[in-house]
């Protein structure tokens, strides 16, 4: 992202106040403003918010919020993060007896014992080192090393100052790992809050006409689902996202279209079908009809058309 002009921070100051809690979050009015032309008139514009300096958010999560002001002044957010759900304990197996030999059947044959011979490795001759000829016409004269020249203490302090080093890698490798894309790799991670995260940022995205903010969140969503391994105990994590996408107060139904994170959603969810239609809940929420089960159906028939 580009370096964000001084006059963003010399702006004035714009209280949202978010959620059910009424958390009071304090922005940039410029870094807010410059995402979009919706959100530039509510701070800029005619309207009342503009005038108290204050918008009321109640339909928007603390957390989505914090994501979208991470975008606003970095523009990336750090990955919602999964919730590690304790995995039901196996029952104690006990390990197989070890049968000794009086429990075996077979008779126990003495097996005589070879001693090993010692294997004496042969030591190399040290070279001689060859003679170092004189110059009295025996031979060619001998080249003497010559000394290398001692540096000076200017040049040494000069050679200090070029290498010195400093760790920036740690920082950059931190913030990326927070923002990156992480993949699951077991049946306790509940990838919902994940899937949920990005999905909730996009309805943001979507509602403030930060298009920016949407292409982001749905590259995120299509790597994320992408690298997931479906396990049988993860399947409700997709239900859950269905659910969301297919809410008409979240995403609502379009006639000669279809929105961009259902339509993502949905075509996942077609190439994952044989292994969805064994969750029970997938099979309530298809049972439900509506815009979902419609979608479904024509994307299914692309496989068989």
């Amino acid at each position: 992202m580009a370096a964000l002009d001084l006059d963003v921070f010399r702006s004035k100051q714009f209280v949202f106040i978010i959620g059910e809690a009424q958390a009071e979050f304090t922005v940039h009015a410029a870094i807010v403003a410059k995402q979009s032309k919706a959100l530039n008139a509510l701070i800029n514009g005619s309207m009342k918010e503009a005038f108290a300096g204050k918008a009321i958010f109640e339909d928007v999560e603390e957390d989505t919020f914090i994501r979208f002001c991470q975008f606003a002044y970095t523009g990336d957010y750090t990955t919602p993060d999964f919730i590690h759900i304790p995995a039901v304990e196996l029952p104690d197996i006990a390990p197989p007896a070890i049968l000794d030999d009086t429990d075996r059947d077979e008779p126990v044959v003495d097996v005589p014992v070879v001693e090993e011979v010692p294997v004496v490795e042969e030591v190399p001759m040290a070279e001689e080192p060859a003679p170092v000829l004189d110059d009295f016409g025996w031979g060619t004269a001998a080249q003497r090393p010559k000394k290398p020249k001692k540096p000076s203490k200017s040049s040494r302090l000069r050679q200090s100052l070029h290498d010195r080093l400093y760790d920036t890698e740690t920082t950059r490798t931190l913030s990326a790992a927070r923002c990156g894309v992480r993949q699951n790799s077991d049946p306790s991670e509940d990838y919902t809050t994940v899937f949920l995260g990005h999905a909730q940022l996009y309805v943001f995205a979507e509602k403030w006409g930060i298009k920016s903010l949407k292409t982001l969140t749905l590259f995120k969503l299509h790597r994320t689902l992408t690298t997931f391994t479906l396990y049988e105990a993860r399947r409700p994590d997709i239900v859950e996202l269905l659910r969301y996408a297919f809410s008409n107060s979240h995403t609502p139904d379009l006639v000669d279209d279809v929105d961009d994170l259902r339509s993502l959603i949905m075509l996942y969810t077609a190439c994952e079908v044989e292994s969805l239609v064994q969750c029970p809940e997938f099979l309530l929420l298809i049972g439900e009809g509506g815009q979902l089960a419609q979608d479904l159906v024509q994307v299914l028939m692309q496989r068989i058309s």
